[in-house]
């Protein structure tokens, strides 16, 4: 079985956005920038968002400079749970 994961994704993008630009963004300022609930952010982050809407997830690349492959992840191999 395959899943789509979110876990630590927003996370890692703010590293990569605060090494490129010395810019230091929390999830909290990143959802402010975006425009879109922090809850979402924070959610999303813990891989526990059920969904996501275009128009967030767009804003939250528009922000990080991404693609929406770099926040949500394709798992072919999805870890045993019980």
């Amino acid at each position: 079985m395959t899943e789509i994961t979110t876990t630590n994704r927003l996370t890692i993008l703010l590293g990569r956005l605060q090494a490129t630009t010395g810019q230091r963004v929390t999830l909290r300022g990143l959802a402010a920038q975006a425009g879109v609930p922090k809850d979402l952010v924070y959610r999303l982050d813990a891989g526990e968002a059920r969904y996501v809407e275009l128009e967030a997830l767009a804003s939250l690349c528009r922000v990080l400079g991404c693609a929406p492959g770099d926040i949500l992840v394709w798992n072919d191999h999805p870890r045993n749970t019980p």
